[in-house]
This record gives C-alpha cells, sequence and structure tokens, in this order.
C-alpha cells in the first residue's frame, strides 16, 4: 500500500505534457464572437485557470465577454485548423467574428498561470 502510494505522489510530481489551447468568448449568441490566440499550457490547468489567463493576457477582448469556454489540443496545427474551422461555423450564422492575433509583447507561459480557481 505504501508503493503504490509513493507512486502515486513521484507520477504527480512529472512535469505535464505541453498542450494548446485557445479562448471562445461570446459563443452562444454575440454580438461579436471572441477567439483568442493559440497559445501553449499543461494537462494540468483546469478550464476556470484557463479562463483567468486569458482574461488577463487578452483584457481588452475578453473583460466583458460572456459564455466563455476553452478548447484544447496536442498539436498546434489542430489547434489553428480549429481556430480557422471554427470562424467559418459561426460565419455561417451570421455571427461576427474577431479573430485575435498573438500580441508579441505578450508572452504567456505555463508558469503565469495562478492556481487559484
Amino acid at each position: 500500500m505504501l508503493t503504490l502510494a509513493l507512486v502515486a505522489c513521484i507520477s504527480s510530481m512529472h512535469a505535464q505534457n505541453i498542450i494548446y489551447s485557445y479562448a471562445i468568448g461570446n459563443w452562444r449568441n454575440g454580438p461579436t464572437v471572441m477567439i483568442s490566440p493559440l497559445f501553449e499550457t499543461t494537462e494540468q490547468f483546469t478550464t476556470l485557470q484557463l479562463i483567468a489567463r486569458v482574461r488577463k493576457d487578452w483584457p481588452q477582448a475578453f473583460t466583458d465577454t460572456t459564455d466563455i469556454d476553452v478548447q484544447r489540443f496536442a498539436t498546434k496545427e489542430e489547434g489553428e485548423l480549429s481556430r480557422v474551422t471554427l470562424k467559418g461555423k459561426y460565419g455561417v450564422r451570421k455571427l461576427p467574428v474577431d479573430m485575435l492575433g498573438s500580441d508579441p509583447s505578450v508572452k504567456p507561459s505555463p508558469a503565469k498561470l495562478e492556481h487559484n480557481e
């Protein structure tokens, strides 16, 4: 039993896998759907933590948004394809979409995210 607990503790200390994510704001009914740039994160962060990060890193776009959700991907290519596809789907619904570009002055990293929920 002690061995099992020790193995579980050690495995939880290993670094989490890097993944890619983006946020969608006002996704239900607009008025303008906000899609954040793809950013690097890890598997350890919850949706609420990632939403807090997005609100902090892109406050001009996500401070007053509603219906925020976060999508996660194993590769950058999957994430970028999803962003483009999602923009097209909202276009069919005739909702304007703001595809935020990456701000070169903002270099978010997994370590910047606070663990408060």
